[in-house]
């Protein structure tokens, strides 16, 4: 008998203040669909594929680590053009840093959603994303 594989994360959990609001910002800055919403719950996708779950939280709770007194984020997107969504971000007054060149690592930038959730945004030619 063959055992079950891990093959990926499904979705990470992060906590919200507002869920209508949140949800609201990320279907249109990211283009996610929103699906199997509760009372103080829902999913957000990418087509099919599901990415992230907001849970309305009613304390101060973030998807934020600190690491030497530096906050940090949790969770990394992929992207397949980094210029163009990073220009689209600040054109909309999203909270984003510069686009950091990492050459064989690839190039990044964080970005901080309306709750001060923070995340990491990556492109890279040799990562395949399967789906």
């Amino acid at each position: 008998m063959e055992v079950g594989k891990i093959l990926g994360i499904a979705y990470n959990v992060i906590p919200v203040k507002d869920l209508e609001k949140s949800a609201a910002w990320f279907v249109k800055h990211f283009g996610f669909n929103i699906r199997h919403q509760r009372e103080d719950y829902l999913s957000l996708f990418r087509d099919n594929r599901p990415i992230l779950d907001l849970i309305q939280s009613d304390n101060d709770s973030r998807a934020v680590i600190e690491i030497k007194q530096k906050k940090r984020w949790i969770i990394t997107f992929f992207t397949n053009d980094i210029v163009s969504l990073h220009d689209y971000l600040k054109s909309e007054e999203v909270k984003v840093g510069d686009i950091s060149d990492e050459g064989e690592y690839g190039k990044f930038f964080v970005l901080e959603d309306l709750d001060g959730n923070l995340f990491d945004v990556w492109q890279h030619h040799d990562c395949e994303l399967v789906y």
